[in-house]
């Protein structure tokens, strides 16, 4: 389970971000792909990158990303999507058929911008391909920002991939986007201020003081729920003009629907917790990382040296707090 979100600041710079919910352990770490790489996918067909691209991941053969930004601005997020998701058979010998867990690499690689994702996502299929990792298919769906202030879904409808618009720019788990939308009209007298006193038969009732506009914002960690709460929060957040305020601002979002470790248990026993959060700035092609266990965050800059290399950056990151101790 997962939450992601999109932002345009008040700077104009555009932000990516999302929680990584999971019960297995992924070891998610910042890694940097670079330019002209060349990748292989799990069925053995050969892809050429045009362009870099930063985010976390992890080597499993090679290495694969949930999440990043390429060096054109385009940022992509996949996320879980249980029930929903419909993949084809491998068909042998065909070309441009992925596994579901690949699909980001894709277009992170090759794409530009959403606009190229549209001319080219029918030279594309996903299919039925389990993960070395979970050793079962991932079901996914994804979220895609760009330079444009543009952000899309892509779902599976009958096997097919479905670009959708998102003006909400807010993406979680099933049901699928639309249902999510649909959702968001149960709560339309959600606002930020003080719900307004009245009379009932000449008796007074008075707010519960400021806040009391969110009477009914949900607080659960269902995807329904962290879905209209990012939403909320995502549309009323008060705008910054710098973008250290908007990273702490989208941080503070992203506060909302983490998910500690132990209260959300899946029906094998296993606990289903935010591993780590991730923002990307594509203005600046910079991503910032913070990890289950740390209260640090990792900052990291898509660079021509980073690009150039020959091989995949694993970045390090340091273990611990990351507090600073005051004497």
């Amino acid at each position: 389970m997962c939450t992601s979100i999109s932002y345009i600041a008040e700077n104009q710079h555009i932000f990516l971000g999302r929680t990584m919910d999971f019960g297995p352990e992924l070891k998610g770490r910042p890694v940097v792909t670079p330019r002209n790489y060349e990748w292989t996918s799990q069925l053995g067909e050969h892809f050429h990158f045009d362009y870099g691209f930063i985010g976390i991941g992890r080597k499993l053969g090679d290495y694969l990303v949930a999440d990043g930004v390429n060096e054109k601005g385009l940022a992509m997020a996949e996320l879980y999507f249980a029930g929903e998701a419909e993949y084809a058979q491998p068909v042998s010998g065909k070309a441009g058929q992925l596994a579901p867990h690949e699909f980001i690499m894709w277009v992170l690689g090759k794409m530009a911008s959403i606009a190229d994702v549209r001319a080219s996502i029918d030279q594309i299929s996903l299919v039925d391909a389990p993960s070395a990792l979970l050793k079962v298919t991932s079901p996914l769906h994804f979220i895609l920002s760009d330079l444009s202030g543009a952000t899309v879904v892509i779902e599976t409808k009958g096997q097919s991939l479905q670009i959708i618009d998102d003006p909400i720019k807010v993406m979680a788990n099933s049901p699928d986007f639309n249902w999510h939308l649909t959702n968001l009209r149960n709560y339309l007298p959600l606002n930020p201020h003080s719900a307004p006193n009245r009379e009932i038969n000449g008796y007074k009732l008075n707010a519960f003081g400021p806040g009391s506009g969110t009477f009914g914002l949900p607080g659960g960690y269902t995807s329904p729920e962290r879905f209209v709460r990012a939403s909320y929060l995502l549309s009323n957040i008060e705008a910054a003009d710098t973008t250290e305020k908007n990273v702490v601002n989208l941080f503070r979002i992203l506060d909302n629907v983490t998910i500690p470790r132990g209260v959300k248990i899946k029906d094998d026993g296993s606990v289903d917790y935010t591993q780590y959060r991730s923002l990307v700035d594509l203005t600046t092609r910079t991503l910032y990382f913070q990890p289950y266990d740390s209260l640090q965050l990792y900052e990291a800059r898509l660079t021509d040296d980073l690009l150039n290399k020959s091989e995949v950056t694993e970045l390090p990151v340091g273990d611990g707090l990351g507090a600073n101790v005051l004497n």
